[in-house]
C-alpha cells in the first residue's frame, strides 16, 4: 500500500486497486481525484457495512451468537452519533467490533454504518477499522476451513468492490456538487427519467459486500462502461453463420425480428456485406456484442471462425447506455429500440456475467407462457402489473467444441433483446423508474425518492400525516407487485425474480403507482411439474435449464426472497426512516400479510391444499433468508445457502 494524505483524517494506506484508480483520475480528471481521496474512508465503510450486516444476520462464524446491542453512551471512549451500537466478538482474533446501528428491521436485520471501530480484548484502546478485509481476516481466524481459494478471491473482491465504491460515490459527489434538489426531482425532470433512475443507483446491491465489484476492468474501462458515469457506449455488431449460432424468437423468425426491431441498422448491414461476393445475409444471424467483450474476447477465442468468415465483424454500431446491471443496455429516450442484455467476462457482484445458453434460448419461451397466462387468466385483471417481453435471443454454438469449452464459448457470445419500457409510456406525465432508485441517495439532499413520492402523494390527497400517506401508498404498490407474483407462484409454480433491480415502475403526477413491470427471466424458478399440470409444456426449454426444478422449496424461496425480503423489505425500511411513529414498519407488514391473504382468497381453480401449502410457508414464524456472504465463502454461486429468520408476515 502507498501512503497518501487525507485532509480530514490521518494518512491513508491505498490498496493497489485504489492507487490505480487515483492515478487514472490524477491524469485524466484531476478535479475529481480530490473527491476520490476525500471519500476513501466513506467508500470502504459502505462495503464494510454490507459485510458486517451479513456476518450478523447470517450468523457467519457465530457473528450473531457472539453479539450484543449496547448503548453508545456506555462506551465513553467512542464518539458515536447513533444511540446504539452493535458489538460482535471474534474470539479467535481476540477482537471486538463496534458498529453504529442505523436501524433494526424485519427479517432480523440490524443495519449499521461507519465509521467502525475495534478493540483488542486485552487492550482498552479503540482503533478505526481501515478496510473490510480487516474484518474478513477475523472471520477466517474463526473458521480456518474457510481460508481457501474461495476466500482469497473474496478478499480480492472486497478490495475491488471498495475501490469502485469510492470511485462511484466520489464521482457522484464531484458531478452533482451544484445540485441541491431532491433526487426524485432530478430523475423526474430528466428527459429520460428511466435511464436517469438506473444511473442514480450509485452503491449497487444494498446487502452484498461485492456490490461494486468490477473485476476484469481497469479504471478507464469502469468509467467508460459502468452506469453511474452515464457515458455513451457504442455496441458492436457481428454476423454469425447459421451453423455457429442458435437462436430463439417470440413470434417471427429471428432475422425478421431483428429487421423489425432495427430496420435502419439491418439495411446498413445489407449495404455493408455487398463488399463480400460470397456472403448472403440470409446465411447469418445478427448479434450485438458489448465493446469490452469485442475488444477482450472476440479475437482471442474466436479467431478461427473469424478467419473463415463464419463470424464477420461489421462497421455498424448502436449508441446505447449502461443500465444498473451493467450488461443490460438501453438507448436514450425517445428512442424505442429494445433493451439489450449482453455477455461480459466481467466479475460483477458475485459472478462472471456471461450470458448462459438457457437465458437466450428460454427468454422468448418464458415470455410466451407468461403472456398467455396474463391474457387468459382473469386472476390477474385487478392488478396494475405485467411483464416485459424478451423477444429474441442468440448465442454462439459450435457443435464440435467439447465441454467445458463448448459452454464457455457459447456463453461468451450471447444477446437477449427485451422490449423497451418507453413503448409502454403512452400516457403523458408519467415518471418511469427502476425501484432500486427509490431507495437511492446523494450527498447534497438526504431525501430518497420513495419519501419524495409519498410526500407528493400526501400533498395531492390531503393526508393528515406522512405515515398515513405511506400506508396507503405502500398498499397500492404491494397490491400491484404481489398480485402478479403470488398467483404465478401459487397457481402455476412460476417464481419471478422480482427484486428491486428486476422491475420498472411508472408513477402518476400525484406520486401514486400507475403500473409495475417485472423483467428478466434468467434467474426465475419454475416448478416444472406444476406448470405442466396447468397445461403449459416445457419440453422446448433448453436442456441446461437451471430455471426448471422439482424443488418446491427453491421455487418458493426465489419468489419470497426477491419480492418480499428484497423488494418490499428495502422500500419499507427506507420509508420508516422518515416516519413519525416507531410502529409504522409493523403496520405495513401487517397490511402486506392481509393483501397476500386477499390475493389467495380470491384465486379460482386452485386446490385448497395448494393454497394451504403456500400459506403455511408464507406466514410461518420463521422464513429462509439467502446468505450472500456465506455463499461466496463456501463458493456456492448456484446452490443457495439459507438461514432461518423471523417472518414479519407471521401473526
Amino acid at each position: 500500500m502507498n501512503l497518501i494524505k487525507n485532509t480530514k483524517e490521518h494518512n491513508l494506506k491505498l490498496t493497489k486497486d485504489e492507487q490505480n484508480a487515483y492515478q487514472f483520475l490524477s491524469q485524466s480528471h484531476p478535479e475529481w481525484s480530490q473527491y476520490f481521496i476525500e471519500n476513501i474512508n466513506i467508500g470502504r465503510d459502505k462495503v464494510t457495512q454490507r459485510l458486517v450486516t451479513s456476518i450478523h444476520r447470517e450468523n457467519l462464524v457465530h457473528g450473531k451468537d457472539h453479539s450484543r446491542i449496547l448503548k453508545s453512551k456506555d462506551i465513553e471512549a467512542l464518539s458515536i452519533h447513533r444511540p446504539e451500537v452493535l458489538e460482535i466478538e471474534f474470539k479467535a482474533s481476540h477482537k471486538k467490533l463496534y458498529a453504529p446501528i442505523s436501524g433494526q428491521h424485519a427479517f432480523n436485520r440490524v443495519d449499521v454504518e461507519g465509521p467502525f471501530y475495534y478493540q483488542s480484548i486485552n487492550n482498552s484502546s479503540f482503533y478505526r477499522v481501515e478496510h473490510p478485509n480487516d474484518i474478513l481476516e477475523w472471520v477466517l481466524n474463526e473458521a480456518p476451513e474457510l481460508d481457501n481459494e474461495a476466500s482469497d478471491q473474496f478478499k480480492d473482491d472486497l478490495t475491488n468492490s471498495a475501490t469502485n465504491m469510492i470511485f462511484a460515490i466520489s464521482y457522484q459527489a464531484y458531478s452533482m456538487k451544484d445540485e441541491s434538489q431532491p433526487l426524485f426531482d432530478i430523475i423526474k425532470n430528466h428527459n429520460d427519467s428511466y435511464l436517469r433512475s438506473e444511473q442514480a443507483v450509485i452503491e449497487g446491491h444494498p446487502l452484498h459486500p461485492g456490490a461494486k465489484l468490477r473485476k476484469g476492468m481497469d479504471s478507464s474501462e469502469t468509467f467508460k462502461y459502468s452506469p453511474e458515469f452515464a457515458q455513451p457506449i457504442d455496441l458492436k455488431i457481428i454476423l454469425i453463420h447459421h451453423q455457429f449460432s442458435k437462436v430463439q424468437s417470440l413470434d417471427k423468425s429471428y432475422n425478421d425480428t431483428i429487421n423489425q426491431l432495427f430496420p435502419s441498422m439491418y439495411q446498413q448491414l445489407l449495404d455493408e456485406i455487398k463488399q463480400y461476393d460470397d456472403i448472403n445475409i440470409d446465411d447469418y444471424h445478427v448479434m450485438i456484442v458489448h465493446p469490452w467483450q469485442y475488444d477482450e474476447v472476440l479475437d482471442r477465442d474466436y479467431s478461427k471462425e473469424l478467419d473463415q468468415h463464419m463470424i464477420i465483424k461489421t462497421q455498424c454500431t448502436l449508441p446505447y447506455y449502461a443500465g444498473l446491471s451493467f450488461r443490460t443496455l438501453m438507448p436514450k429516450a425517445p428512442n424505442e429500440d429494445p433493451h439489450i442484455k449482453l455477455s461480459t467476462n466481467v466479475h460483477i457482484t458475485g459472478e462472471i456475467r456471461t450470458l448462459s445458453e438457457q437465458t437466450t434460448h428460454n427468454g422468448p419461451l418464458v415470455t410466451h407462457i407468461l403472456n398467455q397466462i396474463l391474457v387468459n387468466d382473469t386472476t390477474f385483471k385487478p392488478y396494475a402489473s405485467s411483464v416485459i417481453d424478451e423477444v429474441a435471443g442468440i448465442h454462439f454454438y459450435n457443435e464440435n467444441d467439447l465441454d467445458p469449452i463448448q459452454t464457455e464459448r457459447s456463453e461468451q457470445l450471447g444477446t437477449l433483446f427485451r422490449t423497451n419500457i418507453n413503448t409502454h409510456l403512452k400516457q403523458n406525465g408519467l415518471t418511469s423508474m427502476i425501484p432500486s432508485s427509490l431507495v437511492a441517495q446523494y450527498p447534497y439532499h438526504p431525501e430518497p425518492p420513495i419519501v419524495s413520492l409519498i410526500k407528493l402523494y400526501q400533498s395531492h390527497h390531503e393526508f393528515t400525516s406522512y405515515d398515513e400517506a405511506a400506508l396507503t401508498w405502500m398498499k397500492d404498490y404491494s397490491h400491484a407487485l404481489l398480485g402478479l407474483v403470488v398467483p404465478l407462484l401459487t397457481k402455476y409454480g412460476i417464481a419471478l425474480e422480482a427484486h428491486l433491480q428486476n422491475a420498472i415502475v411508472h408513477f402518476n403526477k400525484d406520486g401514486s403507482l400507475n403500473h409495475l413491470y417485472v423483467r428478466d427471466f434468467e434467474g426465475l424458478r419454475i416448478d416444472q411439474a406444476r406448470l405442466n399440470d396447468m397445461g403449459y409444456a416445457t419440453d422446448q426449454f433448453h436442456e441446461k435449464s437451471r430455471i426448471l426444478t422439482e424443488s418446491k422449496v427453491s421455487v418458493f424461496n426465489k419468489a419470497f426472497y426477491s419480492t418480499v425480503q428484497n423488494h418490499l423489505g428495502e422500500l419499507i425500511l427506507t420509508i420508516v426512516q422518515s416516519a413519525d411513529h416507531k410502529n409504522l414498519e409493523d403496520i405495513i407488514w401487517n397490511d402486506i400479510a392481509n393483501i397476500i391473504h386477499q390475493i389467495l382468497d380470491t384465486m379460482t381453480d386452485v386446490p385448497n391444499e395448494r393454497i394451504s401449502e403456500i400459506q403455511n410457508v408464507m406466514f410461518a414464524k420463521t422464513i429462509d433468508y439467502k446468505c450472500v456472504t456465506t455463499m461466496r465463502l463456501e463458493d456456492e454461486a448456484h446452490e443457495y445457502t439459507y438461514i432461518k429468520v423471523n417472518n414479519p408476515l407471521h401473526s
